[in-house]
């Protein structure tokens, strides 16, 4: 099932953050800045490493009173199809707008403990350009914007799904069950062809009807890039560091032992304009974490979107 759905998503592309991964949606760069614009994205996580030795399961779960005294191997997947709509308002407002479909995968020792599929947490993300010096003169050799952003995400995910009529743990499932506030800050500089970006994207997490609180997710990407353009073509690639943090889970206000954690990613990405379309890839390889003995590591994320601007602006930084 795992594969019939990146192949469709493949499919979907070629021919046009689950719910604990919405703290990693990708900004970056935006192509054809500033015209509003709809996108499908791609996003896949990998996660594995060996867990146990603990009276404990991961996220504080359990599994019809199993305890844990050996490690055992967890492997995670985590896909997500995102369906996103940015809207300017205007020239210095927009709202951005997302719909994700989700597929959260977990096997423990080589045997599945969960394979879901089902619509996630929707969010809206307002942005506002509080600085940009294209605004300011002409034809400046260099230009700086400064972006923040405010949003919320909606609870409208399932959290009650189960797997071969077992229950499935509440970070597995499509869902999250809270409203959760969201905040973005952007800086981008650019002289002639060169340029630099730094975005930082922060949840903070609601509790759900369990009086269970996820830890709270900041995440931030920086990366330089060079514009090459061919014809009727631009193309940049990108280089540059994702880090990512997660805070400690809560339940009923209490501390769960073993969450909460740290990865700083290697990046590496590219984006291509031609006319309207756009089309973005870009792959983060995990090279140093520190965790919870209970979070699975990190290992590798991809994204994939492309992306159709119905304003052609001549400026578009």
């Amino acid at each position: 099932m795992k594969h019939l759905f990146l192949l469709g998503v493949l499919l979907g592309i070629s021919t046009m953050t689950r719910a604990c991964d919405v703290c990693g949606i990708f900004l970056g760069i935006q192509p054809n800045d500033r015209s509003t614009s709809f996108g499908l994205y791609y996003r896949f996580r990998h996660l594995e490493g060996d867990l146990g030795g603990l009276s404990l399961l991961k996220h504080g779960g359990s599994h019809a009173g199993e305890s844990q005294t050996v490690a055992d191997h967890y492997t995670e997947q985590y896909q997500v199809l995102e369906f996103r709509a940015d809207v300017w308002i205007t020239p210095r407002l927009a709202v951005m707008a997302a719909v994700p479909l989700v597929n959260n995968y977990q096997s423990v020792a080589g045997y599945a403990r969960a394979d879901l599929y089902g619509v996630g947490d929707p969010f809206l993300l307002g942005r506002y350009v509080i600085a940009n010096t294209r605004c300011l003169m002409d034809a400046p050799r260099t230009v700086h914007r400064v972006t923040l952003g405010a949003g919320v995400k909606l609870p409208l995910g399932r959290t009650d799904m189960t797997y071969a009529d077992a229950p499935v743990v509440h970070d597995l499932q499509p869902g999250s069950g809270t409203w959760d506030a969201l905040a973005s800050a952007e800086y981008m500089v650019r002289r002639n062809k060169v340029g630099g970006s730094l975005t930082v994207f922060g949840r903070c997490n609601g509790n759900d009807r369990n009086a269970y609180q996820l830890g709270h997710g900041l995440s931030t990407t920086a990366e330089t890039f060079y514009q090459v353009p061919i014809r009727s073509i631009t193309w940049a690639p990108s280089v540059g560091a994702y880090m990512e943090h997660t805070g400690i889970d809560h339940r009923d206000g209490a501390v769960v032992q073993g969450t909460g954690s740290t990865t700083l990613f290697a990046h590496a990405g590219s984006r291509v304009w031609w006319r309207s379309w756009a089309l973005s890839a870009n792959y983060q390889y995990a090279l140093a974490r520190s965790m919870g003995e209970w979070m699975v590591p990190n290992r590798q994320r991809v994204i994939v979107g492309i992306t159709y601007n119905l304003i052609r602006k001549t400026n578009n930084t």
